[in-house]
């Protein structure tokens, strides 16, 4: 999103009964922009450093002597840019709508859309994720000449995983919180406020 879409907006939130509701539309076109773009730009941050991973991940794996856990985890990796990408590029099929508080609604529609689909992809990727790191350490033991898998290690293990894959709903959330918590929030409370202002 960018200024222009100043122009699409041409009617305000608040309809023009008052001298200080061309101000207020104002204000909360361009608060509205701002919000969008920086929620955009946390996910092509997010998007990137995916990016990084995949690149780097190989490379320090091979290192350890672990390339193949590597490889793994790139792919995986991979997989979760391009379905990321896929639903970044989705906000441009949004409708913009005639006011910013018809667009905000409208993205955090999608917003809690997205959230609700990658929750389900969290759900099988995260345990994935989990058995790599648990192979990988398994490697390790095993050149320092650690022998098999203990049967209790083996259950504890599997147990890890089950849990890891129970739980893969609420650690999505609590990391998407750590990312992007405080400017969801901000984009809860800007929509609360145009609601309260439109009823007032």
């Amino acid at each position: 999103m960018n200024d222009s879409i100043e122009t699409i907006w041409k009617e305000g939130f608040l309809h023009e009964k008052s001298l200080v509701a061309p101000s207020v539309n104002d204000l909360y076109n361009r608060k509205s922009i701002h919000l969008v773009d920086r929620i955009k730009r946390r996910f092509q941050v997010n998007l990137v450093m995916i990016v990084v991973m995949v690149v780097l991940l190989p490379v320090i794996c091979y290192f350890m002597q672990v390339i193949w856990q590597g490889v793994a985890a790139a792919i995986l990796l991979l997989l979760t840019a391009w379905y990321n990408k896929r639903q970044i590029d989705g906000i441009k099929s949004l409708d913009q709508g005639a006011t910013s508080f018809e667009y905000l609604r409208s993205f955090d529609r999608w917003l809690r859309d997205v959230l609700a689909r990658s929750v389900k992809v969290a759900r099988f990727s995260y345990p994935l994720y989990f058995l790599i790191a648990v192979s990988t350490g398994w490697s390790a033991w095993n050149r320092q000449g650690g022998g098999d898998m203990p049967l209790i290690a083996g259950i504890i293990v599997a147990a890890a995983t089950l849990a890891v894959f129970y739980f893969s709903d609420k650690i999505y959330r609590w990391d998407v919180r750590l990312m992007y918590g405080r400017v969801f929030n901000k984009l809860e409370r800007t929509i609360a406020e145009m609601e309260t202002l439109k009823q007032g």
